[in-house]
């Protein structure tokens, strides 16, 4: 009997590869429930091996590097470089969307029936496997959470002084650019009235966005925790696990925690939730739109940061205090 390989890149940024995780699991379950295949590869960036446990995709294992006897290959990234690798690698399948030139380097190139620029990203994901006539099991976002996840995630939010059941989790960061950033003095507000009402705040993040955290800390009078740049992505995700609210910009965090079934306030300005709303029971999202809404840039050149100004701190202290007394 043959012993065949299915390898999976996933998109790069880390909320693309939670909304991606239906389309993922769509593929994995259909390769291999057959019997000549028996080993699925999670090949990408560094951190997606923090991040293979949540996602449900059983047995499968991460490699940093492309290896060179897989039989077919799924790619959600939709740049010219990984069809290449692709390509290079010999894989005798090769599946992906086509565009910017790299028709030619698959298999099975399908043109995108949904465009990302106006449908929701998890819609585009799963269209990839719709045209490779893949079944779908489930559309939405369903995360793996351990019990031994939850009770790290418990150890290390008591270890540093504060207490699981009242701890509410803050990501004030985004990678993408400032323009998806609620201001910091607007969160420092916030958390505020928040340890005042008895909540313990803390912040996750990585090292450039420790200085973010420190700012929506100060005046903050309650046990606190600013973790950026002191712990893994596993860790942080498995302090998400244990804790009661993830109160967040659009960022990956925010697809996590949803995925996970944890209660979620996300704050919306430069994008468009219409496009990258979480899948999740319990999301509370908030969103009032300038006239320039959505622009979808890295960083504000409009003063005042209208987008974010619309929305006061105490909308979103009043969004956060109902989701945690639903």
């Amino acid at each position: 009997m043959n012993h065949k390989k299915l390898l999976i890149m996933p998109p790069n940024w880390l909320g693309d590869v939670v909304m991606a995780q239906p389309a993922m699991s769509a593929f994995a379950k259909h390769y291999i429930n057959q019997p000549d295949y028996n080993q699925l590869i999670i090949y990408g960036r560094p951190w997606l091996a923090d991040l293979l446990p949540f996602l449900g995709l059983d047995s499968a294992i991460y490699q940093e590097s492309m290896p060179d006897d897989v039989d077919t290959i799924v790619l959600f990234p939709n740049s010219f470089r990984s069809a290449w690798k692709a390509f290079r690698s010999g894989a005798s399948q090769r599946i992906g969307f086509c565009g910017q030139w790299r028709g030619i380097l698959l298999n099975q190139g399908f043109n995108p029936q949904l465009n990302m620029m106006h449908e929701h990203h998890r819609d585009y994901f799963l269209n990839l496997a719709e045209q490779a006539d893949i079944p779908i099991h489930q559309r939405e976002v369903k995360l793996h959470v351990s019990a031994s996840d939850i009770e790290t995630g418990q150890k290390l939010i008591q270890d540093n002084g504060l207490d699981p059941e009242k701890t509410i989790c803050v990501a004030p960061g985004a990678q993408f650019g400032g323009a998806k950033r609620y201001p910091s003095e607007a969160y420092r507000y916030v958390l505020k009235w928040l340890a005042e009402a008895g909540w313990h705040i803390l912040i996750l993040g990585t090292t450039a966005e420790q200085k973010i955290g420190d700012q929506c800390l100060d005046q903050v009078q309650t046990p606190k925790w600013n973790s950026s740049g002191q712990t893994s992505l596993k860790e942080a995700l498995q302090i998400l696990t244990a804790a009661r609210l993830l109160l967040c910009n659009d960022s990956g965090l925010m697809h996590v925690a949803a995925g996970m079934g944890k209660p979620v306030v996300g704050i919306f300005g430069a994008t468009d939730p219409e496009r990258t709303q979480p899948s999740g029971p319990h999301v509370r999202l908030l969103y009032k739109p300038a006239v320039c809404s959505p622009c979808l840039q890295r960083e504000c050149s409009v003063p005042g940061h209208p987008c974010m100004g619309n929305i006061l701190p105490e909308t979103v202290r009043d969004a956060c205090l109902q989701v945690l007394d639903a």
